[in-house]
């Protein structure tokens, strides 16, 4: 991905992109251009723009810059907010022949009088000189017609679409908004790195002057999930180094390079491939994707995830491999309640706990433990509780399908107001919970008081079914069963 090059825009809210530091931890990053805020409608200015782009310029970047536009459907004042954006572009030292770009992002208007008035704007940036180009997010399609903003002006669109608002350091392609021919750089996160600051991949050059760099090879790894005892991995490989390799595997290792499976994979089309990236031979046929069984040797480990060409029908012989890794030691759990029962006098809990690490641990336990005495009270064996919700939240964790537990404690008045805690286990032993295990420890919490029949406390109460009488007095009878 990273021949393409990386740009990150910035504004006033980025004041460290005036220093030579901030551009030279993100060019190691990959970042290649820097895109900076120069003007917002017909008055603001950045305070900090000539510093941002003498900074990127330092670092041997590419400086673009881009202005927030206000103007709506009117065309007279985006012809009065183009002026603002030259002025200030010549003012702050961004180069002549650099992209100047609209940013349109009111979500308000016509589609047609919002065009023209974009049309208005971008002439007025190509003959001052600068490279025109239209910014907006690809939900706001029906409020621009950009094919007809390009016939106008000959830009190029810079499109905004996101896939996640976590931090990422390369677009999920898979997610690419390919909704025009003449998508120049996709903004596909404003969380790069993890530090909340846009991030785009230049496709064509028009960020970075990289267009002369052809991408013949590429591929990423999409993801993985698990479904019961199968571990699926998906994504795509394509180079023009995999002519006279007619065969496909995925195959998995550790760091040392020990192999756990391998499977020879069909490949699937991949138009979003082809799209991004046309000089990649067969980039339209080039998804992998494979099943393997999760076994308790790969638990914990880092694993190498190898899209391989092959000559060789048993997926050895003269290869080209694309390999990622993923770690497979992640954990998540939650207590849902817990709570006294009035009829039996019993701590009773539920939640769930879904864990990479359980793989071959199939004995599921629940502890209560006194936090201050340091000691096990009881411990119980209960059975696992198919968690749809949890499973669809958490894919790529092993087991979170059949996560679920509930379980009861004999409870009683020396345990109230104690410090307590409970413990969910999976363990290969079926008799003690011992043997091979791995814990979660839910934080602490007061033993609760013990239900009461009178007053004011709330009180929960399982049963299968009950009867309610009221009495002339006012008492209700109620009969559980």
């Amino acid at each position: 991905m990273t021949n393409y090059g990386y740009v990150l825009d910035v504004s006033a809210f980025q004041p460290q992109a005036a220093y030579y530091n901030f551009w030279d931890k993100w060019k190691a990053r990959g970042v290649k251009g820097g895109i900076v805020k120069l003007s917002e409608g017909t008055g603001w200015t950045n305070g900090y723009g000539a510093g941002q782009i003498a900074a990127i310029k330092h670092e041997g970047l590419m400086a673009s810059g881009y202005h927030f536009s206000r103007f709506r459907g009117n065309t007279y004042q985006a012809v009065s907010e183009a002026n603002l954006a030259i002025t200030c572009a010549r003012r702050m030292g961004l180069p002549q022949g650099a992209p100047l770009v609209l940013d349109y992002e009111e979500r308000l208007g016509y589609r047609a009088s919002n065009t023209q008035a974009a049309i208005a704007f971008l002439k007025c940036i190509k003959a001052a000189g600068y490279v025109p180009v239209f910014y907006s997010y690809s939900g706001m399609a029906n409020l621009w017609d950009f094919e007809a903003i390009h016939s106008a002006t000959g830009a190029m669109l810079w499109i905004a679409a996101y896939s996640t608002l976590a931090g990422v350091t390369s677009p999920n392609m898979g997610y690419f908004p390919g909704i025009s021919n003449f998508i120049g750089a996709w903004q596909f996160t404003d969380n790069m790195w993890g530090e909340h600051i846009d991030g785009s991949i230049d496709l064509t050059g028009v960020f970075t002057s990289m267009a002369e760099q052809k991408v013949t090879s590429g591929g990423h790894l999409d993801g993985y999930t698990f479904n019961e005892d199968k571990l699926t991995v998906s994504g795509w490989f394509a180079s023009d180094k995999a002519q006279g390799k007619p065969f496909s595997y995925i195959i998995l290792t550790d760091d040392t390079g020990h192999e756990y499976a391998r499977a020879a994979v069909a490949l699937a089309n991949r138009s979003d491939v082809a799209k991004v990236y046309p000089d990649i031979p067969n980039g339209g046929k080039s998804g992998f994707s494979a099943s393997f069984d999760y076994t308790p040797d790969m638990a914990g480990k880092k694993l190498h995830v190898i899209f391989r060409y092959t000559d060789d029908k048993a997926g050895n012989g003269n290869f080209l491999d694309y390999t990622q890794e993923i770690m497979l030691n992640q954990s998540a759990a939650y207590l849902d309640s817990k709570s006294v029962t009035v009829d039996t006098n019993d701590l009773f809990v539920s939640g769930w706990f879904a864990s990479d690490l359980s793989a071959g641990l199939k004995y599921h336990y629940l502890i209560l433990y006194d936090t201050a005495a340091k000691q096990e009270l009881q411990r119980l064996k209960v059975e696992p509780v198919e968690r749809k919700d949890v499973a669809d939240h958490y894919k790529s964790i092993y087991g979170a399908d059949k996560s679920g537990f509930t379980g009861d404690f004999k409870y009683n008045g020396n345990l109230v107001g104690r410090k307590l805690q409970i413990v969910a286990r999976y363990s290969d032993d079926p008799k003690y919970g011992e043997g091979k295990k791995v814990d979660f420890w839910f934080d602490p919490f007061d033993g609760p008081a013990m239900p009461m029949l009178t007053g004011d406390t709330s009180i929960t109460v399982r049963c299968h079914d009950f009867t309610a009488k009221k009495y002339d007095d006012g008492m209700i009878e109620v009969t559980m069963k």
